[in-house]
């Protein structure tokens, strides 16, 4: 995979819907989004017009260069900017540069890398440099915050709050749910976007499983009265969930109903566990609801210290080797048996808790997995 910046701009129309879309776009098109700036309003360059709405994004991309460019050219020809007749710049929906593909220096008649005018334009200096700031124009062999320094243009970009970025949720009818490993966060991110959006949250009742605590000291023992509480109990509480949420358009949930089979995979024996699906899969036949899961990845070594940092007594002596046995479950039940629509989003390099970009950035990615119905390109690690 490789590293690409873009620029976005737009003064016509619904200024942040269009760049909104067309971060969703580039992400089904081109690659998957990790790095985002803020949101910049700039007067117009070169012409009478609307003020501008500026960002940059950073993106991982396994497509060359020039493909990336005629994907940028797609997109803004499929949000409906159609080449002029007439010669200098004018007011447009969309406008997205290719800035920098990794140290590439390129220069042909379809393509010149870096962009010939990023040291000219603050409205493109503002955002990279919040993005990166050290990043070095492998041409001119500044970084981007001495570039910024000298630049000749005088503008000062009128900088915006990361959360203007929130993209629109729930359209339409559906349950967001979200899935992952023990210590992964679902809980924490569910519920913060259950709380922005005002739309219901569904929070697994797992303090109330007599046999968790008792699991945990002796799990050969109680891991088949374990699996069968959580599994009566997690049909009952979407059942209540759905019906109660009936008024509204949607809502968040931090499980799912499937976490019953792939933990009573790993804990039952496989004679139990051919009973227990039978019964899962008769209770599922009821169960019956539109949703889209978001699983939630960490590496394992982060999994353990949120799981201690968090300091629920029970969880304390639960193993790498059970978290690895979770994670494989997971891989295994998305690669054979999931018929859900589902992304996964790996939160490595994405604190949603302390930075507001991580959390704008998740956002982003799912939104571009609601928007297309299927899995993201490949995942940044």
């Amino acid at each position: 995979m490789s590293k690409a910046y873009i620029s976005l701009g737009a003064n016509e129309g619904k200024r942040l819907e269009n760049i909104q879309e067309a971060v969703t776009r580039i992400q089904n098109k081109i690659g998957n989004l990790i790095a985002l700036s803020s949101l910049y309003q700039t007067p117009s360059l070169g012409f009478d017009g609307p003020d501008f709405l500026n960002a940059c994004i950073e993106i991982d991309t396994s497509l060359n260069p020039l493909d990336v460019l005629d994907k940028l050219l797609d997109i803004e020809r499929a949000m409906g900017r159609e080449p002029s007749p007439e010669k200098g710049y004018q007011s447009r929906p969309i406008d997205l540069d290719l800035l920098f593909y990794e140290e590439q220096i390129i220069n042909t008649l379809d393509l010149i890398l870096p962009h010939p005018r990023i040291a000219q334009r603050n409205f493109v200096l503002y955002p990279l440099n919040e993005i990166n700031p050290e990043l070095i124009h492998p041409v001119l062999k500044k970084n981007i915050i001495d570039l910024l320094s000298i630049s000749p243009d005088k503008t000062k970009p009128k900088k915006s709050p990361l959360s203007d970025w929130s993209p629109a949720f729930f359209e339409k009818r559906e349950i967001l749910i979200f899935e992952g490993n023990i210590g992964v966060g679902k809980t924490l991110l569910a519920q913060k976007i259950a709380r922005q959006y005002r739309v219901p949250f569904l929070q697994e009742n797992f303090k109330e499983n007599p046999f968790l605590k008792k699991f945990y000291e002796d799990p050969v023992t109680y891991a088949l009265d374990l699996e069968n509480h959580f599994m009566e109990d997690r049909f009952q509480q979407f059942q209540t969930f759905i019906y109660d949420t009936k008024g509204n358009s949607s809502g968040v949930a931090d499980h799912s109903l499937f976490r019953s089979l792939i933990f009573a995979k790993i804990n039952l024996s496989p004679s139990d566990f051919d009973v227990f699906k039978k019964h899962y899969l008769e209770r599922s036949k009821t169960s019956s609801f539109p949703v889209k899961v978001i699983y939630l990845k960490h590496t394992i070594d982060r999994l353990k210290k949120n799981i201690i940092r968090r300091g629920r007594t029970f969880e304390q002596k639960i193993s790498i080797e059970y978290l690895k046995k979770i994670e494989r479950g997971y891989q295994s039940f998305f690669s054979h048996e999931s018929k859900y629509d589902f992304c996964t989003v790996d939160l490595t390099d994405l604190d949603f808790v302390k930075e507001e970009a991580a959390y704008q950035i998740i956002l982003l990615r799912i939104k571009a997995f609601l928007a297309f119905g299927k899995n993201p390109i490949k995942p940044h690690h």
